[in-house]
């Protein structure tokens, strides 16, 4: 029944760590972000608008929220999101966070999706800012409080296999730790 929560800045590099130790656990990966994109979409909007709709609308933070809570109660997941972690916390039994410098993310972001440098600078402001004001507004969360993580990790100069192969031993010694057996059965890449 393990649970992980990932969570952090955009372009921190959540989505890939998130993923990889889905595969290193063989467990279910749950994206909220992939989840809020595909609303977006559905609804016509484009990625930063939709934000700001959920802004207006809370009901579209709490029914994504409300689907991470039941998987994470259900076990046996990976959950990613920028926010994810905040709301799981009580049934996940890792959560880790990234972060990296503003200048960093907006070059992977840009890279990642085929756009500026300063497109994705302004983007990653904007979606931060909306980010902190909705889950304030909802549930009185302050995500700049990282006090919920049992890591925090500033990937600014980590190489995604830096991040990867550190978030992995992290996870897999507290899982081991916890269950006081062997959890992860992948060989950590170094």
């Amino acid at each position: 029944m393990v649970v992980v929560a990932v969570s952090g800045q955009p372009g921190s590099g959540k989505s890939t760590l998130a993923r990889e130790i889905a595969r290193a656990l063989r467990l279910p990966l749950a994206s909220s972000g992939a989840l809020f994109r595909e609303l977006a979409s559905k609804m016509g909007f484009d990625f930063v608008e939709f934000h700001r709709h959920a802004e207006r609308n809370h009901e579209i933070d709490r029914m994504i929220d409300s689907m991470a809570v039941e998987r994470a109660r259900s076990g046996s997941a990976v959950l990613e999101g920028h926010l994810v972690a905040w709301i799981v916390r009580p049934y996940a039994d890792v959560c880790i966070y990234l972060k990296a410098s503003r200048e960093v993310r907006a070059r992977r972001v840009a890279l990642r999706d085929g756009r500026s440098f300063e497109e994705a600078l302004r983007e990653i402001a904007e979606r931060e800012e909306l980010n902190r004001r909705r889950y304030m507004a909802i549930y009185g969360i302050d995500v700049r409080d990282l006090s919920i993580f049992d890591l925090v990790l500033d990937t600014t100069r980590l190489t995604i296999n830096d991040v990867v192969r550190i978030g992995l031993d992290f996870t897999c010694t507290l899982l081991n730790l916890k269950y006081a057996r062997e959890i992860c059965t992948r060989e950590i890449p170094r």
